[in-house]
């Protein structure tokens, strides 16, 4: 089953002061702290709502292989239109959606795995009575959501008559899905050792001819574009100019010997950019290579650095 995500980025109602996205927590920031524990679980596409400072968040995370919406009316919305946007372009990339504001980073990987195990339409996590974040739904929920007007946003959505029942209660031993960080004492405050991001493997796959062609960066390109039908749009996402993307292009196109983008420039109707047919099936085998190289390297790395990991959650706990 595949999993998705919307992280809501957007600081609705909130100071400059106490916008958290780009704040520190351990040796990394609360954003990129969430994309890192949702990767680890596999879930993939994220989808980040971006507003107040969205060039800085989005360059920030401009290799993290993200897809990034823009509320440009964050300022006279509410929270849930956040969540109406992410889940209306997330709705057929996957068969569920962890839904998690920014403001609840300290939820630890083993909440993730909890949730993604259960069989029920949608899943909250419960700690000392109290639910928390994320969220998980199913895609079958995810219209009835879109279609709540009443109050409470995502919370008054979740117990609507037709949605409460089927509302799974996974109780888990993490305060974090209720902690709301809003400031840099509250990160100084809430962050410990049993809450930095376990070490873990990363892999990256290129391919290689006369010269290195396709890998993770192309990949994210072609991605982004296939999502929004723009290059442009998927420039302006990776942080490149326009001339850099058709550079990439160009230069790869030269080693695999087809074209990989229809273009049609902007008119009355719009214009439009779209992989080819052959370049669409070149990236889902490279996705799926990638796919199984990863798992591997999981399991390589248990192998070899397991009980690592073991020793120190014991000298934690300790």
């Amino acid at each position: 089953m595949k999993t998705g995500a919307v992280i809501l980025a957007a600081g609705h109602n909130v100071s400059d002061e106490a916008f958290q996205p780009l704040m520190t927590i351990g040796g990394t920031t609360i954003i990129r702290r969430i994309i890192i524990l949702l990767k680890q679980a596999d879930v993939d596409p994220i989808v980040v709502i971006t507003g107040r400072n969205s060039d800085q968040i989005e360059k920030h995370i401009s290799k993290m292989r993200t897809i990034c919406l823009r509320n440009t009316d964050y300022e006279t919305t509410q929270m849930f239109d956040s969540i109406r946007m992410g889940l209306n372009y997330i709705e057929d990339l996957c068969d569920q959606v962890l839904i998690l504001p920014v403001k609840y980073p300290m939820f630890l990987g083993d909440t993730i795995e909890k949730l993604l195990k259960t069989d029920s339409p949608a899943a909250c996590p419960i700690y000392a009575g109290r639910r928390g974040h994320p969220v998980l739904i199913s895609k079958e929920l995810i219209p009835k959501l879109l279609h709540y007007d009443g109050a409470r946003g995502l919370g008054g959505a979740l117990r609507q008559e037709s949605v409460n029942p089927l509302v799974k209660e996974i109780p888990v031993e993490d305060q974090g899905i209720t902690l709301s960080i809003e400031t840099d004492d509250d990160c100084e405050k809430n962050y410990n050792h049993s809450r930095r991001i376990p070490v873990h493997s990363v892999i990256h796959l290129y391919l290689e001819g006369d010269e290195i062609f396709f890998g993770p960066g192309i990949a994210q390109f072609l991605s982004l574009i296939d999502h929004t039908g723009s290059m442009q749009t998927a420039c302006r996402q990776m942080h490149m100019s326009y001339s850099k993307g058709w550079k990439i292009i160009k230069d790869a196109e030269k080693q695999m010997g087809f074209p990989l983008l229809l273009t049609k420039s902007g008119g009355s109707d719009g214009g439009f950019s779209q992989l080819t047919p052959k370049s669409k099936d070149y990236l889902t085998r490279y996705l799926a290579m990638e796919k199984e190289l990863d798992a591997e390297a999981k399991r390589l790395f248990q192998k070899y650095f397991g009980e690592d990991n073991r020793s120190n959650e014991g000298i934690e706990r300790n």
